[in-house]
């Protein structure tokens, strides 16, 4: 029924919000980079507790950033569970908010709502964000078992499930759990704009 709701969700996409899901602004100066290790950050879980990517990390990891006001970023929802479900053993998935707009607490409740079945965590003033140089919800990531980015990009190249023709993320963990190369190492991600702490 959620998966439902939320292709009924997209086709209520109006221009103006898709036009604004695809701007295009500089991305700040990155300490992460594809074909590159990443070091340890630091998130928070939804008790507020800090916890770190060093031991939330394993063999093959996926890190996917998420909104949980974008339309764009909801309609992935299920693809997000579906991944997890079928990969969980085998990989680890650090899903992540780090919109300054969206709290904890709304965090929290959402994924309860929405019945995710990984946990989720929290970016405070999008640290992590800017480290990778995540710019919309849903820029991810996957790191080998070196720490190095292998992938970066979309989960897959529509919103709308029956128009997806490529499942970049899911061949990217294929590819990594098979010690292969990423055909498509780096795609454009699909989602809003993160929206980040003023300094």
């Amino acid at each position: 029924m959620k998966s439902l709701l939320i292709i009924g969700m997209i086709a209520g996409l109006s221009s103006a919000g898709l036009e604004a899901q695809q701007l295009h602004l500089s991305p700040p100066e990155s300490a992460f980079h594809l074909g590159a290790p990443v070091r340890d950050f630091r998130l928070y879980d939804m008790k507020g507790h800090a916890v770190n990517y060093s031991s939330l990390k394993g063999s093959v990891t996926a890190v996917i950033f998420f909104s949980t006001r974008c339309p764009m970023s909801n309609a992935f929802n299920y693809r997000r569970n579906a991944l997890y479900n079928d990969f969980g053993g085998r990989v680890k998935f650090i899903m992540i908010d780090s919109n300054s707009n969206e709290s904890l607490e709304e965090v929290r409740n959402y994924a309860q709502e929405v019945e995710f079945d990984f946990p989720v965590y929290k970016d405070v003033d999008n640290v992590v964000a800017d480290l990778f140089g995540a710019q919309v919800t849903t820029d991810t990531f996957v790191m080998d078992s070196f720490g190095v980015i292998q992938y970066h990009g979309y989960i897959e190249d529509s919103p709308n499930p029956t128009r997806a023709k490529n499942q970049g993320l899911r061949r990217a963990i294929e590819a990594v759990l098979e010690s292969k190369p990423v055909i498509v190492p780096e795609t454009h991600a699909l989602g809003c704009t993160i929206r980040r702490s003023r300094s």
